[in-house]
């Protein structure tokens, strides 16, 4: 009997999808798991596999429409079996849920459950990864709990091959004329990029040069954040703390651990890591910081899931970190260096951009000093970090050059008063300034 595929919903604000490629033509056979087709939603491009077997009948939505959530998107038959001529296709009321569920997300990559019935036990994190970049998980040696394969142990293969496009690059490449088998990726593990497409095709990037009358459409996620943006601004009251850190100990203590971690379990440390690392455990210490307003009354939460800011070439995108309170800094690394790759890459889920709590905005690389962030809804408060910088310091009656960063607080008035809010930025800088204690 002939049923129906339908537009999924892949994370809890996703209300519509845009179709960007169909891996099967009509008349083809359809096998449960294997990828069937691609949406974009406003946060990222998402493969998704057929849900059980069949033959692939009328494609109802074609490439680049646009459709909400629950509508029927495809006819899937039975073997031997035939449309009704004038078929009406319905609008189902409820779509399927992701392939993997929201609860197993709360849980950082590595410390997901293998898959049941797979000799290798690797991270759902690290499937999706291999499945991406062509690579059998045999070839990996794990080293996450008990052995586990993780991602990070995938992406960091040498010999990768053969390299694979994005999706957002193989839509580029077909709108562009780009022949992929002639690209060289410079993603991971060979892995073509969209940035690898728009050169090939000499496609300028219009985000950052100008060109005189010309109106470049917005991109889903360029949309979706001007709106988010637009709405913060406009709705909660914005008030910004400021402070400047000693940052002397937290560049010893990056410079102590970055070899031994790199040696030993292949982790690149970054300031980043450690921000997320010691704001989760302010945070966990300062529960109203999390806290959101809502017209009905204020939502309390105490699940500490961090989000960072990130450039992704076609917009910002927030990662979110679950249960960072509860990560070490080894797992909280390789959790963000994931997260952020699998965000430029366009592959990183809706779901794992839900659910923050806290932002962490670093333009520290980008040579900035000092700035105020917009608040990301519905979130109470915002980090915003600079560099590190050397300053003049006054220690004990010297004046001193000593590496100095400034942090910013941006804060929904309605949720914390000033008090509140400079308690908690006065423990994070504490800790910033002590990391050693925090370590122990």
């Amino acid at each position: 009997m002939a049923s129906q595929i339908v537009m999924p919903r892949m994370g809890l604000t996703m209300e519509e999808g845009t179709v960007v490629a169909w891996r099967k033509v009509e008349g083809q056979k359809v096998t449960a798991g294997e990828i069937l087709f691609e949406i974009e939603t406003d946060k990222s491009t998402v493969e998704i596999e057929a849900t059980e077997s069949g033959i692939l009948g009328r494609i109802l939505v074609k490439v680049g429409e646009t459709v909400p959530v629950g509508t029927a998107i495809a006819d899937l038959l039975a073997e031997g079996e035939s449309l009704p001529a004038g078929r009406i296709p319905a609008i189902p009321q409820k779509a399927p849920k992701s392939k993997i569920p929201l609860a197993k997300l709360d849980a950082a990559p590595e410390n997901l459950p293998a898959l049941q019935g797979s000799k290798v036990k690797a991270s759902p994190a690290a499937r999706r990864t291999a499945k991406q970049l062509g690579v059998n998980l045999g070839q990996a040696t794990g080293t996450g709990p008990g052995g586990r394969v993780v991602a990070w142990n995938i992406s960091a293969l040498g010999s990768i091959t053969p390299a694979k496009a994005t999706p957002l690059a193989a839509k580029a490449a077909r709108d562009l004329g780009v022949d992929l088998a002639a690209l060289q990726g410079s993603g991971p593990g060979g892995r073509i990029t969209l940035q690898d497409v728009e050169s090939a095709g000499r496609k300028p990037d219009v985000r950052s040069e100008t060109h005189a009358g010309m109106i470049r459409p917005f991109t889903r996620i360029e949309q979706v954040m001007a709106r988010r943006m637009v709405e913060s601004f406009t709705s909660a009251p914005h008030f910004y703390l400021h402070i400047t850190v000693d940052a002397r100990p937290l560049v010893t203590l990056r410079e102590q651990l970055m070899t031994k971690m790199e040696n030993g379990s292949g982790v690149h440390l970054t300031y980043t890591d450690l921000l997320v690392y010691f704001c989760a455990r302010t945070l966990a210490h300062h529960p109203e910081v999390m806290s959101q307003w809502t017209p009905d009354g204020m939502r309390l939460l105490n699940e500490v899931h961090v989000g960072v800011a990130v450039d992704t070439g076609r917009g910002l995108l927030v990662p979110v970190i679950r249960n960072a309170d509860h990560l070490g800094l080894i797992e909280t690394s390789r959790t963000l260096t994931d997260q952020t790759e699998r965000a430029r890459l366009g592959t990183l889920l809706p779901a794992e951009q839900e659910e923050g709590v806290f932002t962490i905005s670093n333009l520290g690389a980008f040579g900035i000093d000092a700035f105020d962030a917009v608040l990301n809804p519905p979130q109470a408060a915002t980090l915003a970090v600079g560099r590190i910088k050397e300053q003049a310091l006054v220690e004990d009656g010297r004046v001193i050059a000593a590496s100095m960063l400034t942090l910013s607080l941006s804060v929904d008035h309605r949720v914390l008063d000033g008090a509140r809010a400079a308690r908690f930025l006065g423990d994070l800088a504490k800790l910033l300034e002590t990391p050693a204690l925090t370590m122990e």
